[in-house]
């Protein structure tokens, strides 16, 4: 059906949690050192090269998000290329061998491959509201949504751009 909403692949909701564990507005980080990323992966333990790792991933996987609805600056993703990852007849992804907090990162990565294989990537966004930057999945048939929440951000852009409007006074 044409105009049905489109729902978040379940490989990509670890990703988009991933993305969102920086809350850019409210000034608050999940992966505060190794030992965070270990509770928020759910392993045992992390060490600081891993958590180092985790925040060059976030990082690249929020600049790819935003991209995806509004030009930016090239995004760094050297830090790929420590994911090494095999692909299957089948299109697949596959983890090389790893401790388990690089296997859950490695998952992330494959949630990511996943997504650009089957054309849906474009759909993980950030929301370009001032000071929000929380990632979505834009659900909307066509795929235009622009804003995490129209009664929040949207609104607030919309007010803005109604404000500035000649002969408005804030």
């Amino acid at each position: 059906m044409a105009g049905a909403p489109r729902v978040l692949p379940e490989y990509l909701e670890p990703v988009l949690e991933f993305v969102n564990s920086m809350d850019v507005e409210e000034g608050t980080d999940q992966l505060t050192d190794a030992a965070a990323l270990a509770s928020w992966l759910g392993v045992a333990s992390a060490s600081s090269t891993e958590f180092r790792l985790a925040l060059e991933l976030r990082t690249a996987l929020r600049g790819l998000a935003l991209a995806n609805h509004a030009p930016s600056d090239p995004v760094d993703t050297s830090c790929f290329k420590r994911f090494p990852l095999t692909a299957t007849a089948e299109a697949a992804f596959a983890p090389v061998a790893f401790a388990p907090a690089m296997r859950a990162l490695t998952q992330l990565v494959i949630g990511y491959a996943r997504a650009q294989a089957a054309g849906e990537w474009q759909r993980l966004r950030l929301c370009p509201g001032d000071n929000c930057y929380w990632a979505f999945w834009d659900s909307s048939p066509r795929g235009a949504r622009r804003w995490c929440s129209m009664r929040v951000c949207g609104n607030r852009a919309k007010a803005r751009t109604y404000a500035s409007r000649p002969g408005r006074h804030p």
